[in-house]
């Protein structure tokens, strides 16, 4: 495992703009990873329906206890690297980008990225910089580099290996769940003991669990008025703003699990047409909300009463702004209810909806529930959109517990949850029930779909194992280089072994 040729291929990755969707260029670095596999692997790959390949790999030891390696190729956009001078296909060349941050003044950057950079200075070859550089073509560069040493010295392999690379992973998680079905179809032949997910890590620790995805979405109703009496109605575009700013801020939707998250905002816009000198009819927002270990139900709730307290908070400045301009004022009483709820005013769901997109279906059904509802504003429903991600808690006696020796004697702590939204996710079904999702999510079992029976049938733990770095998805993405290219393919070596032994 030559570090020089584990970087190089990292780089050569790097270099494909797998931005995902993107039929041709993940194509492209499918083919890149194909190539570098080493020989006498038996391989193939599973097609998305669009044509997108999910490679596969199986380097088979003494016995079929299987351990499955997980990775991903596609990668986020890179319109924030627009701001660079040498233009945004920088990101995909690290050593250009690298000079390029170095020359920036520092005054401008956060502290962190600034230290890395002076440290890079003092060091170079600390850092490796690029869009997928940490997210998480360096993880696909050490698995390989792993499987080479794994193959070479074969017989000492007490069980096997299966090399999982997917595209989509940063849109729909398409290829994973094109290949969910073809996992669970292998266990008739192996004994998979779990997975060991190389995704990005931001320190040099291990997690035992996967963090799910909740997308909810807000539809929010007002009550259109004119400008120049913006009391007399309701401006859904503001009472959108001011949801989000409570919700995002919001403790009481922040489960401490792990450190948590708090509620992020996706998407937040009105849906007005055209110009004119009328407040807004309708908004939506999508916000992601981390699952952990609180049942759906209550976070629902939760939301109900933070969206409440929102418009309460926003409606009643209004209402006091206007009586200091001694003008009147008619809100109106709010309402928030679920998607459930509002379908049954509305009497049951509608035909089916023709848009591909299952998010832009989902929330045509919602639209023509609150319509068929006559609910009239001000007025949220809540509801929940695609993609949706189970979460999978840690087990008591699972792989990760029989991991962790291991990994501590190695100096890598194992803690629970992998908080950053993976494909891992779909390899068990541990998350919310699909009675209440079928209840919340307009499209489920209709234009969105998942393989819940396939999830449930495989229910692998998950170990999370991968290079560290700072800043995925964001500008200055970067890794670590000297723990992803030189000391974690020997981390995945030992693992495999650990994993698979009797």
């Amino acid at each position: 495992m030559d570090p020089r040729r584990t970087q190089a291929l990292a780089e050569r990755l790097i270099a494909i703009p797998s931005v995902s969707p993107d039929r041709s260029a993940e194509g492209r670095c499918a083919a890149a990873i194909r190539d570098a596999l080493p020989a006498g692997l038996e391989q193939g790959e599973w097609l998305t329906e669009d044509g997108r390949p999910v490679l596969w790999a199986i380097l088979r030891g003494r016995s079929p206890r299987t351990l499955l390696l997980l990775t991903h190729y596609d990668t986020v956009g890179i319109d924030e690297y627009g701001a660079l001078t040498a233009g945004a296909d920088v990101a995909f060349r690290p050593e250009a980008l690298r000079e390029r941050f170095l020359g920036l003044d520092p005054r401008s950057l956060p502290r962190a990225v600034r230290d890395d950079l002076d440290h890079e200075r003092r060091e170079p070859g600390t850092w490796l910089f690029g869009r997928g550089a940490l997210d998480m073509k360096s993880g696909i560069a050490a698995g390989i580099a792993a499987i080479e040493r794994l193959a070479a010295d074969r017989a000492a392999l007490e069980g096997s290996v299966l090399f999982l690379s997917c595209p989509d992973e940063e849109n729909q998680s398409a290829g994973m769940l094109r290949a969910v079905s073809e996992i669970a179809a292998l266990r008739a032949r192996h004994e998979l003991v779990g997975a060991l997910n190389l995704d990005y890590v931001e320190r040099p620790i291990a997690y035992d669990g996967v963090v799910g995805k909740r997308l909810v979405g807000l539809y929010v109703i007002g009550r259109p008025t004119h400008v120049g009496n913006p009391f007399a109605g309701t401006d859904a575009a503001q009472l959108a703003a001011a949801i989000v700013d409570r919700l995002t801020t919001s403790l009481a939707l922040t489960e401490t699990v792990a450190g948590g998250a708090p509620p992020v905002a996706l998407r937040l816009r009105d849906v007005k047409p055209r110009y004119d000198v009328q407040t807004a009819l309708e908004a939506e927002v999508e916000l992601n909300v981390l699952a952990f270990e609180r049942p759906l139900r209550e976070v629902i709730e939760i939301l109900s009463h933070e969206v409440s307290a929102a418009i309460e908070d926003v409606t009643g400045r209004m209402s006091r702004l206007a009586e200091t301009l001694r003008a009147s004022s008619d809100v109106g009483v709010p309402q928030v209810l679920t998607y459930d709820e509002v379908l049954r005013r509305a009497q049951g769901m509608s035909a089916e909806h023709g848009d591909a997109d299952p998010r832009a279906a989902s929330w045509a059904r919602i639209r023509d529930a609150a319509a068929r509802a006559a609910l009239v504003g001000p007025a949220v429903v809540i509801a929940l959109l695609p993609p949706y991600y189970p979460q999978s808690p840690p087990r008591t006696g699972g792989f990760g517990d029989r991991l962790r020796p291991w990994l501590e004697s190695q100096g890598i702590g194992l803690e629970p949850y992998y908080r950053y939204i993976s494909d891992a996710s779909y390899l068990a079904w541990r998350g919310d029930s699909p009675e209440d999702l079928n209840a919340l999510l307009p499209g489920w079992g209709r234009e969105y779909r998942l393989p819940v029976s396939d999830c449930a049938a495989l229910d692998l733990d998950v170990v999370t194992l991968g290079p560290w770095g700072r800043d995925a998805h964001g500008l200055f993405e970067r890794v670590e280089r000297r723990f992803a290219f030189e000391i974690l393919p020997q981390r995945i070596v030992g693992a495999v072994h650990e994993a698979v032994r009797p």
